[in-house]
């Protein structure tokens, strides 16, 4: 039924076209949320497809992994309590898990059924497109690092369960969706990861393809909207300590821009992994200070963002989410290619983006949660329900 979505992987940007429409806009108070049981379906039909894709994996083993002396059922199943579960990161790097290269074709066959279990269809496509821009960094990249599709990998934390809280993840260069499956409480979805390189293609017959281009002209077009006082207080300069860092390797921004996320594991000790929930704070300008206008471009941005997932699980985040509460930030230059960081962040919500590596054309951008990241909060009702 799904057979015809799984040919996207094997194009080059095919369905780029999709992400270069433009996006229908919410109200200025988002859609309206589903009552929380919505989210059962979502979790059944993830299980469903991630047992089958266990399931695949287990009994005797294949010629390939007797041959290259290992288990796909070792790498794809790791404990509930792992501590790799926090270790999330979005650079190209080796990773635990099933990887792309090591799995049959009946296997990626069935990974790409859990992903589109997760997804909205335009969440699943720009999943891809974020995927398939590794087929322009594999030939043209000389900086040492591992690309291509085939290193994009698979994980489980516990057996996929309709009793027990289980997690799973996807993850490869510029994705790494982290989802918690809490049965009869809930789903979570943070931290979610997505980011472009390059943001725009500047060669060849995809050239002026731009795979999250609704993420950098919305806030663009909020933050020029703004007036003078309005600006005022939006625009902000960066901490230059942030980017002390990588100072050494010749790398500087203009007007202090942040190099990369700072909700995220990048060059930390695992120690300060969670520090942001601290260091960041609702910075910049408040979202009940804007015009209707101003912040009908805030939920249209929030959309985009809440609806990689499919529509149950983004109403559920939406119930969750004051508009007014939130505050909107920005550094860098206002001018499309040049450098540029923004975040959006309430009490709770946070979501982050930087685009300056790469002369503002490379983007990362994280939507995470102060209490709910890795299905924490979710987790605390749980077993405060069930004792």
């Amino acid at each position: 039924m799904r057979q015809w979505l799984l040919i996207a992987v094997l194009g080059c940007l095919a369905t780029a076209a999709q992400a270069q429409q433009p996006q229908q806009r919410a109200g200025a108070t988002g859609p309206a949320a589903l009552p929380p049981a919505a989210t059962a379906a979502a979790a059944a039909d993830m299980l469903a497809a991630a047992q089958a894709l266990l399931a695949s994996v287990r009994g005797d083993l294949e010629f390939s992994e007797a041959l290259r002396g290992f288990s796909m059922e070792d790498d794809l199943l790791l404990a509930a309590e792992d501590p790799v579960r926090r270790d999330w990161s979005y650079w190209p790097r080796e990773r635990t898990g099933l990887k792309f290269d090591v799995m049959h074709t009946k296997h990626r066959a069935l990974a790409q059924e859990l992903i589109w279990s997760a997804l909205s269809t335009a969440g699943y496509q720009k999943v891809l497109n974020v995927m398939q821009l590794e087929n322009i960094l594999q030939p043209t990249s000389g900086t040492g690092f591992p690309r291509g599709i085939e290193e994009y990998t698979v994980v489980f934390f516990g057996e996929p369960s309709a009793q027990v809280p289980w997690a799973w993840r996807f993850e490869g260069h510029h994705l790494s969706l982290n989802v918690s499956v809490v049965p009869g409480t809930g789903v979570s979805v943070t931290p979610t990861f997505l980011g472009a390189d390059p943001a725009e293609v500047a060669f060849g017959p995809l050239a002026g393809v731009r795979v999250l281009r609704v993420e950098e002209d919305l806030a663009r077009e909020l933050v020029t909207s703004l007036s003078d006082r309005q600006r005022a207080q939006a625009v902000l300069q960066g901490d230059p300590q942030l980017n002390a860092g990588v100072a050494r390797f010749g790398m500087s921004y203009p007007d202090n821009t942040p190099w990369d996320l700072i909700a995220s594991n990048i060059m930390k000790d695992p120690a300060q992994w969670e520090d942001w929930r601290n260091d960041l704070r609702p910075d910049g300008i408040r979202i009940r200070d804007l015009n209707s206008e101003q912040r009908a471009l805030v939920a249209a941005l929030l959309t985009e963002i809440l609806g990689t997932y499919r529509p149950e699980i983004a109403a559920d985040y939406w119930s969750r989410i004051d508009l007014e509460s939130l505050s909107f930030a920005w550094i860098g230059g206002l001018n499309r290619k040049e450098p540029h960081y923004y975040r959006i962040q309430g009490p709770d919500f946070l979501f982050e983006y930087d685009n300056a590596q790469g002369n503002g054309n490379h983007i990362h951008y994280v939507w995470r949660s102060r209490a709910g990241d890795f299905g924490e909060d979710l987790l605390k009702r749980h077993y405060a329900e069930s004792h």
